[in-house]
């Protein structure tokens, strides 16, 4: 008997990602120093909320015990007409492997380890929350030397896109962002 399609019993909201930011070390730099710079981003919406145990047990039960984010994070200085990219991720990947776990600690019996994208041992997390922050919450940090901007003020922004696969109880989709500019000055 095949599995039972449970995309149909739910209804999610749609995903979208918020919270768009870069940020940098200083405001003011001489061409001589280093901008160090974070993209933080969050994914929110139906990917977040079907990210729960209740979820996870269903989807375990159907044989469906991996979840797969790919993440792209590009950071672009516009200057007048012109864009530059200053740095990119072209691809990371991100996985959340369900598993039946025997810990009391746990809350569920069906959990959820992260798969870093950095090939690290998994990170089993403590409650539901901090398993969709180390699941959907992205942070990534860029230094570029500010001698190959040259002097003046220039507009970092930043482009992020966040990309899953058909799973029992999502259907695929992709978001994409940008950031609000950040002016910086090089002297």
């Amino acid at each position: 008997m095949p599995p039972k399609n449970r995309r149909g019993e739910y209804s999610w909201p749609a995903t979208r990602i918020s919270e768009v930011q870069v940020a940098t070390d200083r405001k003011t730099y001489s061409l001589g120093d280093t901008i160090k710079s974070n993209v933080s981003f969050r994914i929110v919406g139906g990917l977040r909320e079907s990210f729960h145990p209740d979820v996870w047990t269903a989807a375990w039960e159907d044989f469906d015990k991996i979840l797969r984010l790919t993440i792209r994070v590009s950071l672009s200085a516009k200057g007048g007409v012109r864009s530059r990219k200053l740095g990119e991720i072209k691809k990371e990947v991100r996985k959340a492997s369900f598993y039946w776990s025997r810990d009391p600690d746990l809350p569920y019996r069906i959990w959820a380890m992260i798969v870093p994208e950095d090939g690290g041992p998994p990170k089993i997390p403590h409650n539901v929350e901090d398993a969709k922050s180390k699941m959907l919450d992205v942070e990534k940090g860029f230094s570029v030397p500010a001698s190959s901007l040259g002097p003046g003020t220039h507009r970092l922004v930043a482009d992020v896109k966040g990309k899953w696969g058909r799973r029992s109880f999502i259907e695929k989709g992709e978001v994409v962002s940008k950031s609000k500019p950040l002016v910086v000055q090089i002297e």
